[in-house]
């Protein structure tokens, strides 16, 4: 590669990083500018109201587009800094973006990474549920993320506390990969007691966040997270979830990806399992506690989920709004 190109290809990610910084500028409308002006360079030569009158945009959006070439030294100085805490950003373009997150409409436009697992491959399965689990859904979490990793899956999980934490500490029992997700930046990770398990993870698999800069775990962000967890997965694997779980949401991306969704089709009833109850009756496949192994066979055998799929239906999609940025 020659010089002018390297300058070329660090100033293309410049701006990326620039727009990335952008609040409301999410994947859907990064491609609405790039098609309108042909390339990142050119959006930031633009005047305001040809930005403002794009569908979906507004002056105020335009505005702070614009705002953001008075920073660009500043937000050069941020991406050397991260790099220099081993904080990898990489954009859609570059072959380390996971494969399947690639091709979701909304994924990120700038992904921060740390750990050793370089390449995400699309043998990544997400199992989510509960921040407060029974006892029999902890078990049931541990040995599916064991059984998956041992017929060559990834697991990915949101760090958080119940069902996450034991699905990822499931795969490093028996050093399978597992990827985390969070919904901070990666200098600090929420829940805060998780942090050992986030350097575990880190020393052989990876954690990813779409936050470069210092972030809060709001309940936007915490929402936005679960994009990404279904995002990077083949399917997804609720396990037990309240009717108003975080793991509804990731099942809702899921769904809204036409990506597979597996609830745990619980005996008891109980308010732990009242969201599984309702991803059942909207399409989600089932499975028994005792079935963990027709899961496996499943997600081995892609070809087999053609025939128990639905896509995402209306019947589905009236259970969540959708969302763009």
């Amino acid at each position: 590669m020659s010089h002018s190109t390297e300058i070329d290809k660090n100033k293309h990610r410049e701006y990326l990083f620039a727009l990335a910084s952008v609040e409301g500028i999410g994947a859907v409308r990064l491609k609405r500018l790039l098609t309108r002006f042909g390339n990142v360079e050119r959006i930031f030569d633009a005047e305001l109201v040809e930005i403002a009158q794009l569908p979906n945009f507004n002056p105020i959006l335009a505005s702070r587009i614009l705002t953001v070439r008075n920073k660009f030294a500043e937000l050069r100085q941020k991406m050397e800094e991260l790099t220099n805490q081993g904080i990898q950003v990489i954009f859609p373009e570059d072959p380390e973006y996971p494969i399947l997150l690639k091709s979701v409409p909304d994924a990120p436009t700038a992904l921060c990474r740390v750990g050793e697992l370089s390449e995400v491959d699309a043998q990544c399965v997400a199992i989510v549920g509960s921040k407060h689990p029974t006892v029999e859904s902890i078990n049931v979490t541990l040995e599916l993320s064991i059984r998956l990793v041992e017929a060559g899956f990834t697991i990915v999980s949101g760090l958080a506390s119940g069902i996450d934490t034991n699905a990822h500490y499931g795969a490093l029992g028996v050093n399978g990969t597992t990827i985390g997700v969070v919904s901070t930046d990666l200098t600090s990770i929420y829940p805060s007691e998780n942090h050992d398990l986030a350097v575990k993870i880190y020393k052989t698999g990876c954690l990813f966040s779409e936050h470069p800069f210092p972030t809060s775990p709001t309940p936007a962000n915490l929402v936005l997270r679960n994009r990404i967890i279904s995002g990077l997965s083949m399917a997804t694997v609720v396990v037990e979830t309240a009717k108003d779980g975080g793991a509804m949401h990731t099942a809702r991306y899921a769904q809204l990806q036409d990506r597979p969704v597996f609830a745990c089709q619980w005996n008891s009833h109980n308010q732990h399992s009242d969201g599984t109850r309702q991803l059942l009756r909207s399409g989600a496949l089932p499975f028994l506690p005792e079935q963990l192994d027709t899961v496996v066979d499943i997600l081995k055998h892609p070809e087999r989920l053609e025939n128990h799929v639905i896509g995402t239906s209306i019947e589905q999609m009236s259970l969540f709004g959708r969302q763009e940025s």
